[in-house]
């Protein structure tokens, strides 16, 4: 079984793509939400507050106002929870693999996977894009934010060539693009590639 990532910029659409392949029958592993439940288990729980304080343990939004506007105060949060999250990652692909039938691959959507050292677990990553003004717009209205606080965010991410600079394969996921093509395209080629692993 080939092991996946999916990874793009806010806003360019990962969990759409993510979703279109799960219609396929393909697993997918979504990091933030994995995240979001790790935080919460008791033993991390105690990690964020000897860290952070007990707000900042119990309260999301208090936790992002510290870290996010401080480099060394992200960096902390990340060497607790990156580790975390690829150890979680890892045996959910290990899992997924035992299966009587295993599937040919399966996909771990992550916004920061190249940043988090995932892709070391990965056969083959596919990178998301789509035009800035259009990433803007869907953030807007998701995020309930303006868009001075959107750019911000845009600009502490890793930047998009590089990210295309290591990508095996690319969606592009503009307003005006059909995705449906491109996962049928991706998930064919996989399923050729997963069949050559064997």
């Amino acid at each position: 079984m080939l092991r996946i990532g999916l990874t793009g910029g806010m806003g360019c659409g990962k969990s759409t793509i993510a979703r279109t392949f799960s219609a396929l029958g393909i697993a997918t592993y979504d990091a933030d939400t994995r995240a979001k439940a790790i935080s919460a288990m008791e033993s991390t729980q105690a990690a964020l507050k000897r860290l952070f304080g007990q707000e900042a343990a119990r309260n999301r939004k208090i936790l992002a106002g510290i870290v996010f506007n401080d480099p060394e105060q992200l960096a902390r949060l990340n060497r607790l929870l990156h580790p975390l999250v690829l150890e979680d990652c890892r045996k959910w692909f290990e899992t997924i693999g035992r299966q009587p039938v295993p599937p040919p691959y399966a996909v771990a959507e992550a916004a920061i996977l190249f940043e988090s050292g995932m892709d070391a677990l990965l056969d083959f990553v596919i990178v998301v894009e789509a035009p800035e003004e259009d990433r803007i717009e869907r953030c807007l209205l998701r995020d309930r934010c303006g868009r001075e606080e959107i750019l911000a965010r845009f600009a502490r991410q890793m930047p998009e060539a590089a990210r295309r600079e290591k990508a095996d394969f690319l969606i592009r996921n503009g307003k005006n693009d059909t995705v449906l093509s491109a996962v049928l395209e991706i998930d064919q080629e996989l399923r050729k590639l997963s069949k050559s692993k064997i």
